[in-house]
């Protein structure tokens, strides 16, 4: 059992991995070996750091990245239908910014990311939070790193960290 909760955490580790580096069709290819590594059951972890339901925010952050709405928003509804917490609330719906952007919609992205950062209390404004908000800034076109709505979503999540980035 314990085999199998180590490839289960392995492969949802290297489905981000992938997605982050734009490796976008090897990462779907190990969110596919993910899910069905976990049909044979996977249960979670002793002290709570893996569970199942990591599979369905890591199919949200990978389809989000090769922009397939479609999957990505079924993937989020199955993380908000699970998990009753604002940070994974808040991480799909930047998954959902973050989509759109690799769709090519560089300000409307921009202001979902804005949208759900300036909503969020600051004390709620956890490190693991902003820097979801930086997944959805790298993902912007270097010739569109110049927009307002990227400069303005870029200095919202350094007062929400204390940290001023270039």
């Amino acid at each position: 059992m314990r085999r199998q909760l180590e490839t289960a955490a392995l492969l949802t580790a290297r489905a981000k991995a992938l997605s982050l580096l734009g490796r976008h069709d090897e990462a779907r290819g190990t969110v596919r070996a993910l899910v069905a590594h976990a049909a044979g059951g996977v249960e979670c972890d002793t002290f709570g750091f893996w569970k199942p339901d990591q599979i369905h925010f890591a199919q949200s952050w990978v389809f989000a990245g090769a922009g397939d709405e479609a999957a990505a928003d079924r993937a989020r509804e199955q993380v908000l239908d699970a998990i009753r917490d604002y940070r994974y609330d808040a991480d799909v719906r930047l998954h959902e910014a973050l989509c759109t952007v690799s769709k090519g919609g560089a300000d409307v992205g921009m202001r979902q990311a804005a949208t759900v950062i300036t909503t969020l209390p600051a004390a709620y404004r956890s490190h693991h939070i902003v820097q979801t908000g930086h997944l959805v800034l790298r993902a912007i076109p270097v010739d569109q790193r110049g927009r307002r709505t990227v400069g303005e979503l870029r200095e919202l999540l350094a007062v929400g960290t204390g940290v001023v980035t270039a």
